[in-house]
């Protein structure tokens, strides 16, 4: 990735500024997901924002691998949050009704677990076959997570092309738009014309993929990553550990309460 300086020192946005920003767009993101009516401009524009924190922390987890003195350590850590982030995800999930709890949908660390395990076998298994069917079978796996295969996918993407941040940004905005499937923002409508015989655009699907086009803000933040950490010892380097169940808790908490005094 291209460095900017002047006076020695590098200019654009540090690790730790970068994970602020996704932390504060989850929230954003969350809030609108338990709290505004789905299809308002104001829930799609939460959206639009919250879509930077899952790329984002996508591309950090790739450099966590690289610079981790303990790989065995860090994926412990990512299997321990994953299990604390278990319930809070699920009430959340369930907006607050605890009755309508589903036990298979797993979080975003979860997701980040498989996508470093997958960076893993990528390095170290050295059969070809062996290495695709173990990935395979973290793409199957990665099914129960919050962003799913996709997330994985993202992962090895940013990986692969580590050091090459433009072919990491192709690759990245391929997924997003064939896989994620944005392009159907501008596909959609050829597709009602061929099959329907009308030029029409579907309200809802135009506004779910929308708010889904936000995963390029997260490509352009990503592009202003100057290389450094920044601040990040500390409390500082458990923050999204541990912030990320503990909103989700509270969130959900808020609805199970709205649920039994409504």
């Amino acid at each position: 990735m291209e460095q900017y300086q002047t006076d020695g020192q590098r200019v654009g946005l540090n690790a730790w500024q970068l994970k602020l920003i996704a932390i504060v767009a989850m929230v954003i993101d969350h809030l609108a997901f338990s709290f505004v009516p789905d299809g308002t401009f104001l829930a799609v524009a939460m959206h639009f924002i919250g879509r930077i924190t899952g790329p984002t922390m996508f591309y950090f987890a790739v450099e966590g691998y690289h610079h981790t003195r303990d790989l065995k350590r860090y994926i412990l850590r990512l299997v321990i949050f994953a299990g604390i982030s278990y319930f809070p995800f699920l009430l959340f999930h369930a907006g607050g009704d605890v009755g309508s709890l589903n036990p298979l949908r797993l979080n975003v660390i979860y997701t980040i677990l498989l996508g470093v395990l997958a960076v893993t076998v990528r390095h170290h298994v050295k059969n070809s076959v062996l290495k695709l069917l173990l990935i395979l079978l973290l793409f199957t796996l990665g099914m129960l997570g919050d962003w799913a295969i996709y997330g994985i996918i993202i992962i090895l993407v940013f990986d692969f092309y580590r050091g090459d941040f433009r072919n990491q940004a192709v690759g990245y905005a391929l997924i997003t738009l064939l896989g994620v499937g944005v392009l159907r923002i501008w596909t959609s409508p050829f597709q009602s014309l061929i099959y329907l015989g009308e030029f029409s655009l579907n309200l809802e699907t135009f506004l779910y993929y929308l708010s889904d086009s936000g995963m390029f803000l997260a490509l352009f933040l990503l592009s202003r990553y100057n290389g450094e950490r920044g601040p990040s010892g500390g409390w500082r380097r458990w923050l999204f550990y541990w912030f990320y169940p503990a909103h989700l808790l509270l969130i959900g908490g808020i609805q199970f309460l709205m649920l039994r005094t409504g």
